[in-house]
């Protein structure tokens, strides 16, 4: 067996466990994600009446006010 053979099937099969690594970290991270978003919808953060007002009140556009 030549060795550029055999450099070429061990560059080959490391490509494809990294490939198949990285699909398993994403596959993950994804149901992680998942799973703490049901949790939110379920479980609503309990907000003060002013920190949901917060930028109502301290919009960047505003309207102009009226002059009598």
């Amino acid at each position: 067996m030549d060795l550029s053979l055999l450099f070429a099937w061990t560059i080959a099969v490391l490509a494809g466990v990294a490939c198949v690594g990285a699909l398993a970290v994403v596959i993950v991270a994804e149901v992680y994600t998942i799973r703490r978003t049901i949790e939110r919808h379920r479980r609503p953060d309990p907000r003060p009446a002013h920190q949901a007002r917060y930028w109502l009140e301290h919009s960047a556009l505003t309207a102009p006010k009226q002059q009598p």
